[in-house]
């Protein structure tokens, strides 16, 4: 089990993809169809160096900002998945991904954990140090249209990751 987890993070960093730590805990072994609730928290993230409640003041319309960049993390993570699972406003799901944003750097990049818990509150699945590539030297484009893109990237990476994970199981 470790070979295997050491030879997938060397696979990820020569691709470009940062590495991340998966840990798995009690899933159930038939996901098929399943359909969990999507909540991403900035309660804690650094946004280009300021809390969320700094940068709301810095930037007016973070608000409604914010919706935009949740909406397009979760999109991005659905199309990943497929159509055998899926993420959302599904309130009687067992089941909710609680992305942990920590970081958005200046040129939009993401760094997040992941937490999946179950109905009674235990965390059945973690990931540390999702992202959704490797960061660029540079940011093109306004902060907005960055972040839009980092969000849909790091979507996408969540949803491979959940997908091969499920289909694991």
């Amino acid at each position: 089990m470790k070979r295997c987890l050491i030879v997938f993070l060397l696979i990820c960093l020569f691709q470009g993809v940062t590495a991340q730590t998966v840990t798995l805990n009690t899933l159930p072994k038939d996901l098929k169809g399943i359909r969990m609730n999507f909540k991403v928290d900035f309660s804690h993230a650094l946004i280009l160096g300021m809390s969320e409640e700094q940068y709301a003041e810095y930037e007016k319309d973070w608000q409604d900002d914010k919706s935009t960049i949740v909406n397009n993390f979760r999109k991005a993570t659905n199309l990943a998945l497929g159509k055998s699972y899926g993420v959302g406003d599904y309130k009687n799901s067992p089941f909710t991904v609680n992305i942990i944003v920590n970081t958005i750097t200046d040129k939009g990049f993401f760094i997040c954990d992941v937490d999946i818990i179950d109905d009674s509150d235990k965390v059945v699945f973690h990931l540390d140090y999702l992202t959704g590539g490797k960061e660029p030297a540079i940011g093109i484009g306004t902060k907005l249209a960055r972040m839009k893109f980092w969000a849909t990237l790091t979507g996408k990476s969540l949803g491979s990751i959940l997908k091969k994970e499920f289909s694991n199981k």
